[in-house]
């Protein structure tokens, strides 16, 4: 076992892990664990708020060497390779093969291709708001983020240019997710592999 747990959220854009999965993120960095996020299309504007969020929640981003939007083929999944040691991660956080957004669901096949090279505990993220959807995502795994949930909506308010509500509709159903487990708030994601 490796005397520190490393994980790596590849998401699409710049707010994906402060939306879908800020609460255990702040959890594994505030237990000790490093969370790297590779951010896939850093080209929005609102990368401008990572040094921000990033510190409120203690990952560390990553930014893809992308002028403009990924192609999905073996040059890209090349490129993500030639930037990331996947043999060092412990844990892959990636979105949804359903999710209504085009980057999103690149990010899915990405990471599918990553973890063709060694045992990789993988998980699938609720991506709000693009989940609406999703006919096949069974959620699994169930992270109590009661104690970091405030810390989630913090991250969240720091992004000025998405939708206001946005904050407390994914504070809304964290608490719908928590009763599930008899917790204030809880985020879900499905496990596609785990390793024991």
């Amino acid at each position: 076992m490796k005397p520190t747990f490393k994980a790596l959220v590849l998401s699409a854009h710049p707010d994906d892990l402060e939306l879908s999965c800020g609460g255990t993120i702040s959890k594994i960095t505030s237990n000790g664990g490093i969370v790297d996020n590779f951010i896939l299309c850093p080209y929005q504007d609102h990368k401008k708020y990572l040094p921000e969020t990033s510190k409120i929640l203690g990952f560390n981003p990553i930014l893809n060497e992308v002028k403009e939007r990924p192609k999905l083929d073996h040059n890209l999944i090349g490129s993500v390779e030639n930037q990331l040691d996947i043999s060092s991660y412990d844990l892959l956080i990636t979105h949804w093969k359903e999710d209504w957004h085009q980057d999103h669901r690149i990010c899915h096949e990405v990471a599918n291709s990553l973890r063709r090279k060694q045992p990789l505990e993988v998980w699938y993220m609720n991506s709000f708001p693009y989940c609406q959807k999703y006919s096949t995502f069974e959620a699994n795994v169930f992270s109590d983020i009661s104690l970091y949930v405030d810390k989630k909506r913090k991250a969240i308010e720091v992004y000025k240019n998405v939708n206001p509500r946005w904050v407390n509709d994914v504070e809304s159903m964290s608490r719908f997710r928590g009763s599930f487990i008899n917790k204030q708030h809880a985020e879900v994601f499905k496990a596609d592999t785990i390793l024991f």
